[in-house]
């Protein structure tokens, strides 16, 4: 796999891993799966990482994982690290702006012009729900993208600890 042009060099087989991985934790894969029941109640339990270890898309992305070296797997899990946190800005952010200048304009313009949704048809309860479904479907998305590349990130942690955990019953020491 070669990097676009005009990227940052990285390792060409830790790149391919990380889209490997990021297909796996897909945003349309959350929507899709987390209205299951039985995953849902596990969410009630003070044992989340069970559930994900049980998570077909968790072993298939360790098994992934096993074929990089200590190295590739620091390397991504700094970088699913920086990639969830950028995400958990850019979800933050542009929730907050969807919430805060729609806000903003309604009481701007209701105090300008008390008459003006009268005239915008938002006397209509079915045109206000629209928008305002709309508004939660698109910040709802941008939620579970956040919480994937957090799921990213914690996958990257657990292998990181995984292999201690198997250094330390070998008996070796890290350089």
């Amino acid at each position: 796999m070669s990097e676009p042009r005009g990227s940052i060099a990285n390792d060409p087989m830790v790149m391919d891993v990380w889209k490997r991985l990021t297909k796996l934790f897909a945003v349309w894969r959350l929507i899709v799966i987390a209205g299951f029941p039985r995953r849902v109640l596990k969410q009630y339990s003070n044992d989340q990482t069970t559930t994900l270890m049980r998570s077909g898309h968790w072993k298939i992305a360790l098994g992934l994982l096993g074929g990089l070296s200590d190295a590739q797997i620091e390397f991504l899990a700094v970088w699913a690290r920086l990639n969830a946190e950028r995400s958990e800005r850019i979800f933050r952010a542009t929730a907050l702006v969807m919430v805060f200048i729609p806000v903003a304009a309604v009481f701007g313009l209701s105090e300008l012009d008390p008459e003006i949704w009268d005239r915008f048809g938002f006397e209509r309860i079915d045109l206000l729900l629209t928008v305002l479904g709309t508004w939660m479907f698109l910040c709802a998305i941008m939620m579970a993208a956040a919480w994937r590349a957090r799921d990213l990130s914690d996958l990257l942690e657990l292998e990181q600890g995984r292999r201690a955990l198997k250094r330390a019953k070998a008996g070796i020491q890290r350089p």
